[in-house]
Parts: structure tokens; sequence; C-alpha cells
């Protein structure tokens, strides 16, 4: 999705973020998974934004089928940035740099745990990684229609 602005007012963190109607990609995951060159593309556009995401210094930290849209046009849309985290600043440069997100607190689950990687799951720090472990999930999932972790798709 778009984001259109990023700012603090009054010590309250705001991002403000396109209007998208469409259904959530779990409600169109079918219980054997999607045909493969569906699945396919909708990943390499869930992979695009996430990456974006990233280069913006942006972790998603909640990244999950319910979380990303398919428009009515068959576009793919990254949603609901509410527990994201902004990444340290790092220099610019063309390397390639990891850099730990701040974290909610110490100790503090925040996500879907079907999604978290192990990191996130036990209440460490986080950065891009966990975003990424949990697109392997999303993946999986659209593929085989049973979660990675867990196995069924109960709630989502």
């Amino acid at each position: 999705m778009t984001v259109y602005d990023v700012g603090s007012d009054a010590d309250v963190d705001f991002i403000v973020m396109e209007f998208v109607s469409g259904r959530t990609l779990a409600s169109l995951i079918p219980s054997r998974g999607l045909p493969l060159s569906r699945a396919l593309r909708y990943a390499i556009a869930i992979a695009d934004a996430v990456a974006r995401a990233h280069q913006a210094g942006i972790v998603h930290r909640d990244l999950k089928p319910s979380n990303v849209i398919v428009t009515d046009e068959d576009r793919v849309k990254v949603l609901d940035f509410g527990l994201a985290k902004l990444l340290e600043p790092v220099a610019q440069s063309d390397e390639v740099v990891t850099q730990a997100a701040a974290t909610t607190a110490i100790g503090t689950l925040v996500g879907s745990t079907p999604y978290m990687s192990p990191e996130q799951a036990q209440g460490q720090e986080v950065d891009t990684r966990s975003d990424i472990f949990s697109f392997g999930a999303l993946l999986y999932e659209m593929v085989t229609g049973r979660r990675a972790v867990g196995g069924d798709r109960g709630r989502r």
C-alpha cells in the first residue's frame, strides 16, 4: 500500500496510508492452496512490497495472509503496518546493512504467532530477516493451503 506520510504529533507516532478495498489473501487461499502461477504472482508482489518497506527503513512485524489485500483489479497490497517499527538510521551506501529495529519492550510479543520468526516469538529484537521468515510462512500457506506452523488454517 502507499504510505503517504510518517510523523509524530504530541509524542504519538503515526503512518498515513491509502485506503484499499478488496479481499484478503486469507479469504482467497483454498484448502489445497492457490494455483502455482497465481501464488508466484502474488508472492512476487508481496516480496516487492516488503523489500520497499525495508528500503524505507520499516520492518512490518505482522506479515500474514489477512494483512494482504487483493484488489478487484487483482493487484496485491500489503496492509496493516500497525506493528511496524522503524529501523535505526544507517549511512547511505550501496552496501546492504542489517540494523535491528527498536523493540516495543524486551520480552513483549507483537505479531501473529503462526507467522513469527523464532526471534520475534521469543520477544527478542527483530530486523528485516523476521519479515523474510514471515514471508516464507505466507508463501508456504499460499502454495499448500496449510499454515507452515500449526498445520491447519484456523483463525487468522
